[in-house]
């Protein structure tokens, strides 16, 4: 019988798909998301649900050191999930909101030397009133200095629903005013007080002139958000255990689409609202997705009409104010998916 000798074109095809696909499969079983990690207050401890406790901030720190995190500036990853980019596994971004005096105290020297990035969202008021708790803009332009990213969250950190698009516009265009005054330059990231937004606000802060803008509720943030309506993790003393820190630094936004409704403020008529969404094909398990409203005691009522579409039944409104709702699937290896969502009853209590 003739022996077949290899032929080498063959050969050289398939090395060359096997080197191929051994520089693809990182790319492709990289995350698309990223955890956004929200701070106020450090080792204030009188103020605990916007406070983290220095003990604990000093373990979170050791995480993102020693657990395989990959900790990178903001506008970094928001140019990521604008071209659609990968991003490395376990990504993860660190936000103080508000400048009060103990991120320059506490915060930024344990960020700084842990080599982590920093991006200060700024309500430029406070920092005009001598005396407070807040910093100064010496401050401020000494972290500038070192690095640290500053990002824009209007003049007097109003409720910008209810004091109107009108006054949120002009409370923007006064600390943007003040920025250029006191550092030279507008921040081309925002930050909505208190998380509260509208689509009418969003689109006045696009046509700002913001590259994005962040809310506080829940998730990581993924190329298919709404880059003017991102997510963010808040983290306080109550929610500040090592193990949560864990789950949550390491969660992967589950994929969807066709999110609804696309306007989180919910009027009589529309509360509680028809929320729903298409899960990617890609996602299995969809049997074990639970979803939990801030204003129920247990899961809401999850049906599927049609394949990977979720639609989520609340068995009674919402309350006046900030509320959310989160829902959360196994991603194996003990991570989790995550997707979480804001609403607002105009009418409750300011705080």
């Amino acid at each position: 019988m003739m022996k077949v000798k290899p032929v080498k074109g063959a050969m050289k095809l398939l090395a060359f798909m096997s080197a191929l696909l051994a520089f693809l499969t990182p790319a492709l079983c990289a995350d698309q998301s990223a955890v956004v990690l929200l701070y106020h207050r450090f080792g204030e401890n009188e103020y605990p649900t916007t406070n983290i406790r220095l003990e604990q901030f000093d373990a979170q720190i050791e995480e993102l050191k020693t657990g395989g995190y990959t900790v990178m500036k903001l506008s970094d990853i928001v140019a990521k999930l604008k071209a659609r980019e990968t991003l490395p596994d376990r990504t993860v971004a660190i936000t103080v909101d508000d400048a009060y005096k103990s991120v320059f105290l506490e915060a930024w020297p344990r960020l700084k030397a842990a080599g982590f990035p920093l991006t200060l969202f700024v309500s430029t008021e406070p920092l005009d009133t001598p005396g407070s708790n807040y910093m100064t803009w010496d401050d401020v332009r000494a972290m500038v200095a070192e690095g640290v990213e500053i990002g824009h969250h209007t003049a007097s950190h109003l409720h910008m629903y209810e004091a109107g698009v009108d006054a949120g516009v002009a409370d923007i265009n006064a600390a943007s005013a003040r920025f250029k005054a006191e550092l030279g330059m507008v921040p081309s990231l925002f930050a909505y007080p208190y998380g509260e937004y509208s689509p009418a606000l969003r689109d006045a802060v696009v046509a700002a002139g913001f590259n994005a803008a962040f809310g506080q509720f829940s998730g990581p943030a993924a190329p298919w958000n709404d880059l003017f309506i991102l997510p963010r993790f808040p983290v306080n003393e109550h929610y500040g255990d090592l193990s949560r820190f864990s789950l949550i630094s390491q969660t992967k936004a589950l994929p969807v689409a066709d999110l609804a409704p696309f306007d989180p403020i919910l009027t009589n008529d529309h509360n509680p609202p028809l929320f729903g969404f298409s899960v990617d094909d890609t996602v299995t398990g969809l049997q074990n997705l639970n979803c939990y409203p801030s204003h129920l005691g247990s899961p809401a009522e999850i049906v599927r009409p049609d394949g990977n579409r979720i639609e989520v039944r609340f068995t009674k409104p919402f309350p006046k104010g900030r509320n959310r709702i989160n829902c959360t699937l196994p991603a194996g290896a003990g991570r989790w998916y995550w997707l979480g969502q804001y609403f607002y009853v105009p009418g409750g209590t300011l705080d």
